[in-house]
């Protein structure tokens, strides 16, 4: 079992990722074999850690999953390096509502894993010593264990480290603020790694960087401290299923379900995890690009439409008339498909962007719409009101959700309810062989729905 070290930040936008990825390149330059971890339902960040590792990144979310089930997920995941380093989300404390239930704080403590808290130094003088003291006591313990100090001129860090010393919390260095190493943003985050021009340039300089200010063997040290997660057996109430083997290279069974999963540049929000469960339990997985191939694979039993960004490639999806062609027709004749969020506009008659609509398949006769503002934003707890292709009437099921476009679909199947506010609402389409709708899945949090899927792919197989 390898050690591991959770890199928290003071709030959202500190540099958690710059300085993430950063490290993860210093360390694989000193010979190690890093595997990497993001807390959280986020897509994008676990994207650069992959584009840095070469190999995928893993999330971490303690409201999609019981707590033995994250230490099941990272004890397995950490076992292909040598050191484990996980990205929190937001700031450190924050969860639902008000609260620390889904925090970054609650995965720190879940895999008793040291901290180490960046904070973000801009516009601060001393009072970067209240914040991080302020963090350090807030909860008891904090798991808290050292700081680095981001975007903090140099001449600064002798006084920021003697006043860490003064807290009773040790300095790990600082990162000093120079624009050329921040990572941009879009409307929904980050940009996709494949998107930053001279990715690997700009994360070596921030590799080069935290070797000349970051005590990076210090932070190993620290990495070997965290406590041994064993492997925590599955339960039997019927929450969890124990996978049929965790090796994705193992072959797999003859007689499974093909499932074509999008993926391409407009089709980019999968969690390695959920292919990770239809691998597990006998699927065949076929990537397919709705952009660039003219049809579906033949042999496929079942469509996942993952999310992503089709408003930024609406012309070339509208172009592709054969795939959108093929998609109508085979999801018409009983094609077992999830398609969320952005494979959810995609099934629309047109998308909206930039002030003009696209032809999209038309499987659902309503058009998506462009907003100025977030629509839904954040983890939801749904139920299904009828069988359905996730599962039995009154299934419940925890999933997320953040988009600005909209549709103008009447039909609403699921009920939602947002945890922390408690408002309900209505949303999505789901059939006998369709889930179409904004919310993100997360088959281990809720594996009878994707075990659903799956018995509706090998019916279709098996006809």
């Amino acid at each position: 079992m390898s050690g591991g070290i959770l890199i928290a930040g003071t709030g959202s936008g500190c540099g958690k990722t710059t300085f993430t990825c950063g490290f993860l390149r210093a360390l694989m330059r000193r010979g190690s074999r890093p595997c990497a971890f993001k807390c959280g339902p986020d897509y994008i960040d676990p994207s650069f850690h992959a584009r840095v590792l070469g190999v995928p990144g893993y999330n971490l979310d303690p409201f999609f999953t019981e707590e033995e089930t994250l230490r099941l997920l990272y004890a397995r995941h950490s076992q292909t390096g040598d050191i484990s380093v996980v990205e929190g989300v937001m700031g450190y404390y924050d969860g639902l509502g008000f609260g620390h239930e889904a925090s970054t704080y609650q995965t720190a403590c879940a895999l008793r894993m040291p901290v180490i808290l960046l904070v973000d130094c801009r516009g601060m003088g001393s009072s970067v010593m209240a914040v991080a003291e302020g963090f350090l006591n807030h909860r008891n313990p904090s798991r808290i264990r050292g700081v680095i100090f981001n975007r903090l001129a140099p001449a600064l860090y002798e006084k920021a480290n003697q006043a860490a010393e003064e807290l009773g919390i040790r300095s790990y260095g600082y990162l000093p603020d120079r624009l050329a190493m921040q990572l941009k943003s879009r409307h929904l985050g980050l940009v996709m790694a494949e998107e930053v021009t001279d990715f690997a340039v700009k994360v070596d300089e921030i590799a080069q960087a935290i070797e000349e200010t970051v005590d990076v063997d210090g932070i190993v040290q620290l990495a070997a401290e965290a406590a041994c997660v064993e492997e925590i057996p599955w339960d039997n109430d019927g929450r969890h299923t124990r996978p049929v083997s965790w090796n994705t290279a193992t072959p797999q069974a003859e007689g499974g379900p093909c499932i074509a999963v999008a993926k391409d540049q407009a089709f980019c929000f999968l969690y390695e995890d959920n292919l990770n469960f239809l691998r597990e339990r006998g699927a065949h997985i076929i990537f397919f690009s709705p952009l660039h191939d003219r049809a579906l694979p033949k042999e496929c039993d079942g469509l996942y439409l993952s999310g992503g960004y089709p408003e930024l490639y609406a012309g070339q999806l509208e172009e592709n008339v054969p795939m959108r062609e093929d998609i109508r027709r085979r999801i018409g004749a009983g094609l077992p498909c999830i398609a969320e969020c952005g494979g959810f506009l995609y099934l629309h008659e047109q998308l909206e962007t930039g002030g003009r609509f696209y032809k999209m398949t038309g499987v659902i006769e309503a058009d998506a719409l462009s907003g100025s503002r977030k629509g839904h934003f954040g983890y939801i707890q749904a139920q299904l009101p009828t069988d359905c292709l996730l599962g039995k009437k009154g299934t419940s099921f925890r999933a997320h959700e953040f988009h600005y476009w909209q549709s103008t679909m009447t039909r609403a199947d699921i009920r939602v309810v947002k945890p922390g506010n408690g408002a309900v609402w209505e949303e999505g389409f789901c059939s006998r062989t369709l889930y179409a709708g904004f919310p993100h899945l997360y088959f281990y949090g809720s594996p009878g729905v994707g075990e659903s899927f799956l018995e509706a792919a090998q019916t279709y197989n098996n006809k």
